[in-house]
Formats: structure tokens, C-alpha cells, sequence
């Protein structure tokens, strides 16, 4: 199941849905376990997934924190075309149904781009997030002679600039933006999970276009140089025979999953295999060349987190998403535990499951 974050604009009310006490109250996990157990007629084991205290992040949510605190919220600058032109270039699941309910939450800033092909621009149209997510929006256009194509793919690197002067290159191995027509125009829209994004800027870097095809292509040349590692690993450690069925998808029954990570990691193939990507990509002509970048601040209309805890664990609700983080006991690689946040009224605001 999942819910419009903007819908909830309309339905939100503070003491049907109980959000505020969230402050006080810790939730109970045995009663919500009784419910779910007294609809289902089913006595379910708890089912444990691994690294299940790292946090997760439920993008899109509803806006509870600006509306519980009253939060503050940024001018909309003129930007360029101001908020009609961001609601404009929204495609798809980021277009709000209720787009006059998120304008509080929007910035225009301006934003220029250095490119090196003058035949093909992009503009920054606006952005909306808060310290775990973003969305940022961005129209392309291109002068007479350059055709633009929806479905069009771009690779894409982003790193982060902290104010201490630090920098992190956000992971976008394998990710590439599509580019969308919408009434004659192309947008990109560029959603970002990530902790830590209030106040720090976000460099972005798109290089050249490619067709789905093409994306396709290198995707499965990809997939298949990394299948080539672990069969490498494979054969180094339980012999040729062990790849007889590897044909039909079946690992070695003696094949240690946690083992193969710890190989990885030593032997820096996922670093091996985003050089290999670099040079798939290097190999393969674009429609279009060149190379386009830009900064710009993450500055968001924000509200005081909502945090409540269970069982050691804690849910976080802010502006526009909600962390989720469980005990470090409950990393099990043998187990999985899927999160559903549900407000008072029945409502489900996040369904891991159906996310």
C-alpha cells in the first residue's frame, strides 16, 4: 500500500492521528502484533532480516512533522518559472495530486550549470526534502539540431559537501535518470535517499546520453563481467565441479554468503566492477556528448524531527520521510523484519512490504 504523502494534507488531523504524543508515548509492539494477529487469525514467528540496524528511510511520507509543529518554512523564490513551472516538470509518482499543499515546502533557487555542449542545457526548476530524502527537478532543452527523445538515460554522479569542508561521493553504481516528455517539454526528475542532507551541497554531474538499448547492453555486459568474478571466487575455492549447475542459478551447498561479501570487500570488486562500467560506457558512442554540472545548497523547509521508540529501536518522522532504526541484536542473516508505520486512524503511511 501506498500513500500520496500529499494526500494527507486534507485527512491530517493532530488529535485523531495522535502524532504529537509520539513524543511521550513508546509504541507497542505486543499490541500491534495482537491486532495484526486477531485479523489474520494467524500466530506468526518474528521473521528477521540482517543488517537490520542500519536505517531505513520511507520516502515520500507525509509532511507530519511541519504540520504537528507548524515548522518553518522557505519563501519560494523566483527561481526560473517560479513553483508553476516546478509542479509543471513533475512526472509521474512525484506528481503531487494537491501540488498547492507542497508549495511551502518547495525552493527555486537559482542554480547555473557548466557544460561542455552549448547545444543542450539544463535548468534547475526546484527541489523539496528534508534530511534523509530529496527530489530535485530539472528541464532539459536543446537548440535546432539536437533532437531530445523521451526515455532517454543519463549516468549520473553526485557527492556531497559538507560545511566543515568535507566530501562525499554518493554511491551511483549502475544508476542512470531518464529524461521525460511531458507536453513538448523534458524534465529529469532526481530523487536522493540519504542521511545527513540539510545544509550541505549537492554537486551533480550528468554525462552524455544514451537509448534504453544501449543502457541495456551495458547493464548486461556488466552483469555478466561481475558474474565472471564470483565464478572466479567459485572455482577458486571448491574447484571446477562446483560450477556444473551454475547454469541453472545454484551456488556450491557449501557456499558461505557472508564469506563471498568479506572476499568482495578485501578484493575491491564492486570497485572493479564501477571501473569496468566507466569503461563500458567509454566504449559506447551516445546520441548526444558532453558533460553537464552544477552546486547547489540543500536548504529545506525543516520541522523538529517526531521520534518514538520501540524496544530499543526508534521511528523518526520528519518533513517528508521517516527513518526507522532497529537493535544491533537483531542482525540475523538468517532472519528478516519488514517495517509498516501506521498512524491512530488506521492508516498505513509506510508498508515496507508493498513499498
Amino acid at each position: 500500500m501506498k500513500w500520496n504523502c500529499y494526500d494527507l494534507f486534507d485527512h491530517y488531523n493532530t488529535e485523531k492521528n495522535g502524532v504529537p504524543a509520539l513524543k511521550e508515548q513508546p509504541i507497542r509492539t505486543d499490541a500491534v502484533l495482537e491486532r495484526v494477529q486477531a485479523q489474520t487469525a494467524a500466530h506468526s514467528q518474528p521473521h528477521k532480516r540482517s543488517r537490520i540496524r542500519m536505517t531505513k528511510w520511507a520516502a515520500g511520507i507525509a509532511a507530519a512533522a511541519v504540520l504537528v509543529t507548524g515548522g518553518t518554512t522557505l519563501a519560494a523564490a523566483a527561481g526560473v518559472g517560479g513553483l508553476d513551472a516546478f509542479f509543471h516538470s513533475l512526472i509521474g509518482e512525484e506528481t503531487p495530486e494537491n501540488p498547492e499543499k507542497l508549495a511551502a515546502l518547495v525552493a527555486t533557487p537559482d542554480a547555473s550549470f557548466d557544460s561542455t555542449n552549448q547545444d543542450v542545457q539544463f535548468t534547475l526548476l526546484g527541489m523539496y526534502g528534508d534530511d534523509s530524502q530529496a527530489m530535485l527537478s530539472f528541464q532539459v532543452t536543446a537548440k535546432d539540431g539536437t533532437a531530445l527523445q523521451d526515455g532517454f538515460k543519463l549516468p549520473y554522479q553526485l557527492t556531497l559537501q559538507g560545511t566543515d569542508g568535507s566530501s562525499e561521493a554518493l554511491d551511483c553504481y549502475g544508476k542512470t535518470a531518464d529524461i521525460r516528455e511531458k507536453d513538448g517539454a523534458y524534465y529529469i526528475n532526481l530523487r536522493i535517499n540519504r542521511t545527513d542532507l540539510q545544509g550541505k551541497t549537492l554537486d551533480v554531474t550528468f554525462r552524455n546520453f544514451y537509448t534504453e538499448a544501449q543502457i541495456s547492453q551495458i547493464w548486461s555486459q556488466l552483469t555478466a563481467y561481475d558474474d565472471q568474478l564470483q565464478q572466479d571466487y567459485v572455482r577458486q575455492n571448491f574447484g571446477e565441479d562446483a560450477l556444473k549447475d551454475w547454469g541453472n542459478g545454484e551456488l556450491p551447498a557449501e557456499f558461505d554468503v557472508d564469506a563471498w561479501k568479506a572476499y568482495r570487500r578485501e578484493n575491491h570488486l564492486d570497485q572493479k566492477c564501477s571501473d569496468r562500467e566507466k569503461e563500458l560506457y567509454a566504449e559506447t558512442d551516445g546520441v548526444i556528448s558532453g558533460s553537464w554540472h552544477t552546486s547547489v545548497t540543500l536548504d529545506f523547509a525543516s520541522a523538529a524531527p517526531i521520534t518514538a521508540e520501540f524496544d530499543g529501536g526508534t521511528v523518526t518522522l520528519q518533513t517528508l520521510s521517516a527513518s526507522i532504526a532497529a537493535p544491533a541484536e537483531w542482525d540475523d542473516q538468517n532472519h528478516a523484519v519488514n517495517y509498516v508505520i501506521t498512524l491512530k486512524d488506521g492508516r498505513k503511511i509506510f508498508d515496507e512490504l508493498m513499498a
